[in-house]
């Protein structure tokens, strides 16, 4: 698998007793094309984590979309699609803040 060089990770919180780490996103939701970089960006980034953290890490995904008219249909397109395309066993738990 080719990988990026996005440098250290750096989560907005985290439990490390629990292995658990939480990140923050805050993107431009207002069209399919965005929402799919998103989905893309939060995927690539879930598989960077993967080398740099400890083994088997709890993701928290939480994307800020206050402020922005998405759908629950988008929101539930945003989930499913992170939750699918997410190749590691220890699926990510995504919420979407409206």
């Amino acid at each position: 698998m080719q990988t990026l060089d996005w440098g250290h990770v750096t989560p907005e919180a985290f439990d490390i007793s629990k292995n658990e780490y939480h990140y923050i996103h805050n993107h431009d939701l207002s069209t399919p094309e965005k929402v799919e970089r998103t989905i893309r960006f939060i995927i690539g980034r879930l598989r960077h984590y993967e080398i740099h953290l400890p083994y088997n890490p709890k993701h928290h995904v939480k994307i800020d979309a206050r402020g922005q008219q998405i759908t629950e249909a988008t929101c539930d397109h945003i989930k499913h699609e992170i939750l699918t395309r997410h190749s590691i066993s220890n699926q990510p738990i995504v919420t979407i803040i409206k």
